[in-house]
């Protein structure tokens, strides 16, 4: 079983599980916040989909 990449809904706010090697970036070269290509949507609303890290890491936005 491959690596899996944690990623939250951008509208509901929903964390969802992706295979590494599934994943595409709509625009691998931003600095902002790493969106999925629309290949890939939120199961719950439809919404965008943004990269958060790798399952089970400390996500880059918590606060200390």
């Amino acid at each position: 079983m491959g690596e899996q990449m944690e990623c939250m809904c951008q509208q509901c706010g929903v964390s969802i599980y992706i295979p590494a090697d599934l994943i595409s970036l709509e625009d691998p070269a931003s600095t902002e916040a790493k969106l999925l290509s629309s290949l890939h949507v939120c199961e719950q609303c439809g919404g965008q989909l943004a990269l958060v890290g790798r399952a089970g890491d400390e996500p880059h936005y918590r606060l200390a």
